[in-house]
Order: C-alpha cells, then sequence, then structure tokens
C-alpha cells in the first residue's frame, strides 16, 4: 500500500515539474508590445576593473531565477491556492527603455570615479523573440589618469609633528603613478582624519581636509593636493578625568546615584548599589588614562574589551570637554550595566550511531561573574543512552549502552601568566580555562572510565583577524575498570591487536597550539576569502625526561607506566586551507586541501585511538561512509578501531551555484586518503609507501543541496566513488559500477569547509 502511496506521489510530483518547465511560459504575464528583460551583461576592455563590480550601476536587472518568473505565471488573484503560487514566485521584468541612458550615464561616472576620465560606454538591445530583450552594456575604458605628482599644503604650524608621523604611511597610498581613483582618495582621506583623531584631535572629520586636483597636464596625469581648510579647529585635546560608573541603569528615569568610590591608579570608580566588579578588573580593560592626547583607537579598544566581558550587558563612553585654565581638555565617563550573571541551558539530542537509536542530554548552569571580575564558572551534566540492536545472542553489543559525566570550567578574561605586563595584557582579546571533566561509559562487555584536566589559553587580535588557542597543558587519562571475559577473548585474538591497543588505559599529558587566519573584509564584494588553520601538539616529552631522568623502571612491553598505566608520546601537526571566490552574483568555487601527520615515538608504538585519523564522511572523501575508507589500500571491511591512520591527505573542490537566495545545489570532487607511518600486521596495504601512495589517493565526485537560512546553512550530499584505492591492481575506476556500496548519502549541517 505505502509502494502504491509513493508511486502516486511521484507521477504528481513529476506533472508538477513538466508544468513548471514547460505548460508555462516565462512571458504569461507580459504585457503586448512590451518585453521581458531577459538577460543583462557588462563588457570591460581591461583587466584592472571587473565587470561584475560595474553590474551594480545598471539601473534594470532581469530576474534572479526564470523558475521563479514561472511560478509567478502559474498563479493568479482567483483562489486562495494560486495566490500562494503567485507569492512564492517574482514578478517578471518588464524592460524599460529609459533605463538604457541612465546606466550608460551611471557606468561612465562610476569609470570615471575609477580613474578613466576618458571612458566610452555604450548600450546594444537586442530582441530575442517576440517579448524578450537582452541588454548588453560595452564599455570601452581608454588610458587611465595617474598621479604625477602629490602634495599637501597645510599653512598650520600645529600640522607639522602629524606630518612628519605620518607622511610615509600615507604616500604609500597616493604616490606617482598610482590610477587617480576616487575610492582610494576618499580612502587616504578616512584613514587621513582617523590617523589624526588618535593622536588627539578630537573634533577633527574627514570634512576638514579635501582635494585639489589639476587634470588639464598632458600624457593622462594628474596634480594632486590635499588641504587642510584654515576654518578648521586644529588642536589636540589631553584627557583630563576618567571615570567609571559601575551599575548604571540607562532604562532608570532617576540620575546615577553613587553610595561608594574608589580610586585605583588612575581611575575614579563610581558604585551604585552593588561592587559587581572589582578596580582592577576595570583597569585591566580601560586604554583610556588621565594625561593622554586622545585617542579613538583607544576608545573604540576600550569598548570592545569591557563589552566582552560577561558581567557586563551595555558599555557607553561618553567625552565631556572641560576648561583647565587656558586649555580644553576631555573627562572621559564609562558607564557600565550589570548583565544577567546566572544561565541554566538544557539541551535534549536524538543519536544514530551506524543504525543504533538513542537519545543524549545535558543540562549546564553558568555564573558569570562569581568573583566579581567577570570570571565565568560552568558546571555541565551529561548523559546518554542507546538502544545497540545485535543479531544475536552471541554478538559482543546485544545490550544496551549509556554514559554519564560530568565537567566543569573556569575562565578568566585576561591571560594568567606570570612576568606579563599590564600593557601588553590589553592589547589582545584574551581568556585563559581552567578545566576538569570526568565520564563513564558502560556496556554489558565493558565499563570504560574517561579523566581529563586542561589549562587553555586563547587570544585573538582582531584587526589583523588572527586567533590562537594554546592547550598549556592538557592531560587525559582513559582507564578500563572492567572487562567481560567475552570482551578479553575477542580482543586478544591475533587479527585484533589494533581493536586492543584502542581498549587499552593510557595516560596522556601535552601541550598544543592552534591559530586561525581569516582574511574576511566585510567592505570587499566578490573577494577571494580564504581560512588558514594550523597546530601542533606534543605529548609525554616532559613525562618521558622526567622517568629518564630518575632512571624509573619499565613494564614488560619497555614503557614507562604513571599510576600503573603506560602513557602516550607523540607528536602531530595540522594545516589546513580552505578558499572560496564568487566569481558572479550567483556561482561560487570552493577550495580545499588539508595534511595532518603524527607521529608515535619513545613510549608509544602506536597513537592513542582519539588522536588517529580517519577519512571518509560528509567533510572528507563523500563517497565514501564515515571512517570507512583506507589506510591506503586497505579495504578494513568497516572496522572503526582499523579504519584509522598516521598521516592523512584531503583535497576538495566544490562549484556552487544559487537558483535563488535559500536555495544552492552545487558539485564537487573530492579525493584523499589515510596511512599508518609504521607496517602494522592487521593493516595490510595501510603503510605509505614513495613508490605506491598516489595509486591510493581516493576519488569521489558527487552533488549536493544546500539550504541556506542566513544562521543556519542545512545540507544534503551524494556521494560517488570514482577512484577506489583498494582495487588499484585491478579495476580502480568504478564511477560506472552499480550505486550500491559504491556511493554515500549525506544529511549534514553546516558547509563541508
Amino acid at each position: 500500500m505505502i509502494i502504491m502511496e509513493m508511486k502516486k506521489i511521484n507521477k504528481i510530483l513529476f506533472i508538477v515539474v513538466c508544468l513548471l518547465f514547460t505548460a508555462c511560459s516565462i512571458t504569461k504575464n507580459v504585457p503586448e508590445g512590451e518585453y521581458l528583460l531577459n538577460d543583462m551583461n557588462v563588457k570591460v576592455d581591461t583587466k584592472d576593473i571587473k565587470a561584475v563590480d560595474l553590474k551594480d550601476y545598471v539601473k534594470q536587472k532581469p530576474n534572479y531565477a526564470k523558475f521563479r518568473v514561472r511560478l509567478y505565471s502559474l498563479g493568479d488573484t482567483t483562489n486562495w491556492f494560486k495566490k500562494f503560487i503567485r507569492k512564492m514566485g517574482d514578478e517578471p521584468v518588464i524592460y524599460n527603455p529609459s533605463s538604457v541612458p541612465q546606466s550608460v550615464k551611471e557606468l561612465r561616472i562610476a569609470m570615471e570615479n575609477k580613474g578613466y576620465l576618458s571612458a566610452e560606454v555604450k548600450a546594444i538591445t537586442d530582441t530575442i523573440s517576440k517579448k524578450r530583450m537582452n541588454v548588453e552594456y560595452i564599455v570601452t575604458a581608454n588610458e587611465p589618469y595617474r598621479i604625477r605628482d602629490y602634495h599637501i599644503d597645510i599653512s598650520s604650524k600645529k600640522a607639522t609633528a602629524f606630518l612628519s608621523r605620518w607622511e610615509k604611511r600615507r604616500r604609500q597610498k597616493l604616490k606617482e603613478g598610482t590610477i587617480f581613483d576616487i575610492s582610494i582618495l576618499e580612502e587616504e582621506r578616512s584613514n587621513t582624519s582617523k590617523m589624526l583623531r588618535n593622536i588627539g584631535y578630537y573634533t577633527f572629520s574627514t570634512d576638514n581636509l579635501h582635494y585639489l586636483a589639476d587634470t588639464t597636464l598632458k600624457s593622462n596625469q594628474v596634480d594632486l593636493t590635499l588641504i587642510l581648510r584654515d576654518t578648521t579647529d586644529f588642536r589636540p585635546y589631553y584627557i583630563n578625568k576618567v571615570r567609571v560608573f559601575s551599575g548604571y541603569d540607562p532604562l532608570s528615569d532617576r540620575r546615577f546615584r553613587a553610595v561608594d568610590s574608589t580610586k585605583y591608579r588612575d581611575l575614579e570608580v563610581l558604585y551604585d548599589k552593588t561592587h559587581f566588579l572589582r578596580p582592577h578588573v576595570l583597569s585591566d580593560n580601560i586604554t583610556v588614562a588621565p594625561g593622554q592626547l586622545y585617542s579613538e583607537r583607544n576608545s573604540e579598544q576600550t569598548y570592545n574589551l569591557l563589552s566582552s566581558l560577561s558581567a557586563v550587558s551595555k558599555t557607553n563612553i561618553e567625552y565631556q570637554e572641560v576648561q583647565i585654565n587656558d586649555t580644553t581638555a576631555l573627562d572621559c565617563n564609562i558607564y557600565l550595566t550589570p548583565g544577567n550573571i546566572h544561565g541554566i541551558q538544557m539541551g535534549l539530542d536524538g543519536t544514530n550511531n551506524a543504525g543504533d537509536l538513542g537519545v543524549a542530554s545535558n543540562i549546564s548552569y553558568t555564573h558569570g561573574n562569581i568573583f566579581n571580575g567577570s570570571e565565568t564558572f560552568n558546571v555541565k551534566l551529561r548523559g546518554a543512552y542507546e538502544f545497540i540492536s545485535g543479531s544475536s545472542t552471541s554478538d559482543l553489543v546485544t545490550h544496551n549502552y549509556y554514559e554519564v559525566g560530568v565537567g566543569t570550567s573556569l575562565l578568566f578574561p585576561k591571560i594568567i601568566f606570570p612576568f606579563l605586563g599590564h600593557k601588553i595584557k590589553q592589547k589582545f582579546k584574551a581568556n585563559t580555562q581552567f578545566g576538569i571533566g570526568f565520564d563513564i561509559q558502560k556496556r554489558p562487555e565493558y565499563i570504560r572510565d574517561f579523566f581529563n584536566a586542561n589549562w587553555k589559553y586563547k587570544w585573538e587580535n582582531p584587526q589583523k583577524r588572527l586567533s590562537h588557542s594554546l592547550n598549556f597543558l592538557d592531560i587525559n587519562f582513559v582507564l578500563m575498570p572492567y572487562e567481560s571475559a567475552e570482551f578479553q577473548e575477542y580482543i586478544n585474538q591475533e587479527d585484533n591487536y589494533l581493536t586492543k591497543i584502542s581498549y587499552d588505559n593510557v595516560f596522556t599529558a601535552g601541550t598544543g597550539y592552534n591559530g586561525i587566519y581569516n582574511s574576511a573584509r566585510t567592505a570587499k564584494y566578490f573577494q577571494r576569502l580564504y581560512t588558514l588553520r594550523y597546530g601542533v601538539e606534543l605529548s609525554g616529552n616532559l613525562l618521558q625526561g622526567l622517568f629518564s631522568l630518575f632512571n624509573a623502571n619499565k613494564n614488560a612491553d619497555g614503557q614507562y607506566q604513571i599510576l600503573g598505566n603506560p602513557f602516550a608520546q607523540y607528536v602531530k601537526g595540522d594545516f589546513d586551507f580552505s578558499q572560496t571566490y564568487q566569481i558572479s552574483e550567483k556561482n561560487t568555487i570552493a577550495l580545499h586541501a588539508g595534511v595532518g601527520v603524527a607521529y608515535p615515538y619513545g613510549n608509544s608504538t602506536i597513537l592513542p585511538f582519539e588522536k588517529r585519523y580517519y577519512a571518509g564522511g560528509p567533510n572528507s572523501v563523500r563517497g565514501w561512509n564515515t571512517r570507512n575508507l583506507g589506510p591506503g589500500s586497505y579495504s578494513g571491511g568497516g572496522d572503526v578501531s582499523t579504519q584509522t591512520g598516521d598521516l592523512s591527505v584531503l583535497l576538495n573542490a566544490e562549484f556552487r551555484h544559487k537558483f535563488i537566495p535559500l536555495l544552492e545545489f552545487a558539485t564537487f570532487i573530492d579525493a584523499g586518503n589515510i596511512w599508518t607511518i609504521r607496517d602494522y600486521s592487521n593493516q595490510p596495504g595501510g603503510q605509505i609507501k614513495l613508490d605506491t601512495f598516489y595509486k591510493e589517493i581516493a576519488m569521489g565526485v558527487g552533488i549536493g543541496l544546500r539550504l541556506d537560512l542566513s544562521f543556519l546553512v542545512i545540507r544534503v550530499d551524494g556521494g560517488k566513488k570514482l577512484y577506489d584505492p583498494v582495487l588499484k591492481d585491478s579495476h580502480p575506476w568504478v564511477i560506472f559500477d552499480k550505486f550500491k556500496g559504491n556511493s554515500a548519502v549525506y544529511f549534514a549541517i553546516g558547509y563541508p569547509f
């Protein structure tokens, strides 16, 4: 019965698709004698200017997606259903002849503003059918105007210090040979104005500066002069007092009433009711100080530092002019509003682990100001229950499984490290976190305990879009207090060596660093956006040195032990690069490359299971199921414990096309694999070898659909194996083989890279 219903639904969908793309005319709602604007294009004959940047100056643009015009044509106003269909579509853009000369004018002005004062623009219209019109704008740039000489004419002696300080930086933008581009001139004028406000000129604005340009010279050259208006009140301001109004309520009708006050360093703090932040915490996050020249940069940095404190909900900084003898100075008043420092969160999730369904939940409590220094304390309880489906009672995992755990963390909004100066701490948005956690996994065949403790630093420089994370100390202890007799027999089999290693007790104590650089600049469109991630992790070296120094005893396998268990010793490094390039309004190319390598040595012959690499899955080579690829040409058979490696290489490329703002179509190709550095007996073909590894790079292709909700991307990808390294010695190219066993479908959140 269900199959019959599905057949009916498929027939209905097929009919709807046919109606959309064949039965309905895209020009149905175009009035007689008029035209649908079918397409618009801009062509420019210089590589220095992109045509896509000029399209914004065209007054009339065609419909974004033609199939939405068909949807609009399907509907009408006769009933609610057809009204709904029409709402889902887009009204056709009717060609307006008057928009063409307006667009030509705007394009010419745009080219002049970019320095091409002799540019020519013409429009070509083409009637491709009875009711369709194409418009193409041809831009001939001709030779641009370039700056021959640039100098500054400021008669004010008060500007001398500024000129000597910023002359070198200013001339980097405007120099001989630079194209006479208005946007560069405006950027330089804005930067110059901002620089002045950073060295005391509180009242200075961009309008106080203007250019004089002489374009009457021969050979397309311009002499440029920057002028400071003589009427400008060109004087620096100094900071007189810095006051903090702690506990200010902007919604209150009454004026701020201080019930207590204190002076700390050069800071005057006035408290209302509660002392919700200690004075030294305020001082650490305020970069404005008495006696300084006014600096817009310091004011912005202070605002960002204070706003990032978890105990603060609102920050407001105001400056007030005060007369001191014959000098006008500034009082800096900072108003801080306390936030809600208590928070409780609960979560409930469904899980699906290789077909075994389960439920996971957590509850956490957060205190955002536990020591009145905006320290964040968090405690989280978590639990999971999984219904394991065994095929028979002889299987090792035929019963249900649960996990419970608790984790706590304490985060300080600064770097806690000796000998680190107060001023250095203010340069970065930083925090220090201490954490500890304990988990218990209970299965019929074993009980596994996890203990972890960490000491972590994070800091970032927003201006350079660079963030850092240092795991100063990361301790993990995995213990198996109970193993059933059947489980011991299973893992002690000769061909289950890696499985046994994966479940061994292990202690790790290491240090790791990770960095992320993002090139995004919100002011630029159609830019190449790239993200660079890199990291290194070291474990066991300090313990190895200490145990060697004191000549400690080793176990039967020649390993040093701590708490009766061997500790892991390894080095691990990762490098990941991803780039997206928007080539048009609808089309984007995304590229990704990732390399990782880890090497066990000293006290270890194999990496801990959690530190090994795996391949296949929604963010890897998508023709393979998760953890189902490699290492090398090893077939694996889906055994998670053996399909892991020490080295990973991953390459991805995607072409993304937006049908509509919410829906995106993608085609992709993936390549990569994992390998082991050592030769392990139960991973035949897994060791990397320089003369054959290139034959073991798996390849997959596929298509995907993405629903872009702006705050969330829901992704469906279908991948098909293209080259299977398991079959490298027979017929590895499997693109035309059957889909079953050679493909995978994924539902995921977010882009793959």
